[in-house]
């Protein structure tokens, strides 16, 4: 997984790992599964987060997903996350 490393607007260090890319044809959108951990050695819980990528060349720009499509992209996450071996997400 790759990490990308960045200080929140509280000072704290976040480390967010790409889990990876899926594409829903319904939408003909692309969304992404990264999780979420803080540098606190303590918090062993981190969150699983979805989002819509936008591609403009070599540029990404992860985005919130509509609320209109939140049910149909959160049934395709429960899908592979079952697929993987993960629980649902409901």
């Amino acid at each position: 997984m790759k990490e990308v490393k960045y200080t929140d607007e509280n000072g704290d260090n976040i480390t967010i790992s790409v889990i990876g890319f899926f594409r829903v044809p319904e939408l003909e959108k692309e969304f992404i599964m990264y999780s979420f951990m803080d540098d606190d050695d303590s918090n062993d819980e981190g969150l699983v987060l979805l989002g819509e990528v936008l591609r403009d060349g070599d540029n990404m720009q992860i985005v919130g997903i509509e609320s209109s499509e939140k049910e149909m992209v959160v049934a395709y996450y429960n899908e592979i996350s079952e697929q993987i071996g993960g629980e649902s997400d409901e």
